[in-house]
């Protein structure tokens, strides 16, 4: 396939994820939870990396040092697992437009969580674009911006929750690095996992829901949480991502990745008729300007 068609459906799967998810919450009620959603998501995602990776599992796996498996459990951990879970519950109580700008700082984090972990020296114009991010970050969720529709009581829950979601990806990011310069594939980073993730939501649903939560589907959920979500958009996206990165080299890929901002954005606005201000438009142009500069300067 071509390079730009994968990576435009990687920007359109990826840009369009708080968009699904807010959907599935907003018509799933007491149905939709981050349970049985990142079970099926994940546990589609996991054993289809790990098929796909077999032979590389098998070679690898039992060559593991302890300290290489704590380093793998560490990466599953913060990026398939407490990730998503802040991910869905900022989603639950913000607006898809003041989440994607909230989860925007999860690049500059990573960067610092680079420099601490990886003692990789910070780009030239960190400090430029750190306050891009956060200035569009604060203009467009403030007062009169997209937030407005909150109650304080529920826009400080989503914030919390989304500030533990930014932490969790910033460090999963940086350990899937270190996992990856240690030669671990993508059977392990990706299939492991999540589908180690996927286990422990079935245990936590099964525990606080019983088994009704995953017995007791329609039809709508099937199609939406399976179909949509998991294969769509999780599987789709995760596959879109690889098979780009074996097409062009990771800088373009992480310049154009800037534009899920805008699919994110416009999908929110579109789809789920969520206004768009003029302090969460100039807010989300800061933050686009800071990632591409970012991006750049990374290149």
């Amino acid at each position: 396939m071509n390079p730009a068609v994968l990576l435009g459906l990687f920007i359109l799967l990826r840009g369009s994820e708080g968009n699904v998810l807010k959907l599935l919450q907003r018509h799933g009620g007491d149905s939709i939870s981050f349970c049985n959603v990142f079970f099926f998501s994940s546990l589609i995602t996991g054993v289809v990396m790990l098929l796909v990776d077999r032979s590389k599992v098998q070679q690898r796996m039992p060559q593991l040092l302890p300290s290489e498996r704590l380093l793998l459990l560490g990466q599953g951990f913060f990026g398939y697992f407490l990730g998503p879970v802040g991910f869905f519950l900022a989603l639950e109580r913000l607006s898809v437009v003041a989440q994607t700008l909230l989860f925007s700082l999860t690049v500059p984090l990573s960067t610092i969580a680079a420099g601490v972990l990886l003692k990789e020296r910070l780009p030239k114009v960190f400090p430029i674009t750190l306050t891009m991010i956060c200035a569009g970050v604060v203009l467009g969720s403030s007062r009169d911006g997209v937030m407005a529709m909150l109650t304080p009581h529920n826009q400080w829950i989503g914030v919390v929750w989304g500030s533990i979601g930014v932490i969790a990806f910033a460090l999963g990011g940086v350990l899937n690095r270190l996992c990856s310069s240690r030669d671990m594939s993508v059977g392990l980073t990706v299939g492991v996992g999540s589908t180690a993730s996927a286990v422990v939501f079935a245990v936590i649903a099964l525990i606080v829901y019983g088994p009704d939560h995953f017995i007791a589907l329609q039809l709508w959920w099937v199609l939406g949480v399976i179909g949509l979500y998991g294969l769509t958009i999780s599987l789709g996206g995760q596959w879109t991502l690889l098979a780009s990165y074996q097409k062009l080299e990771a800088a373009q890929i992480s310049l154009w990745s800037s534009a899920t901002l805008v699919v994110a954005l416009a999908g929110a606005h579109l789809l789920l008729a969520e206004p768009l201000g003029a302090k969460a438009i100039v807010g989300a142009g800061l933050i686009l300007m800071a990632l591409l500069l970012h991006q750049s300067q990374r290149a």
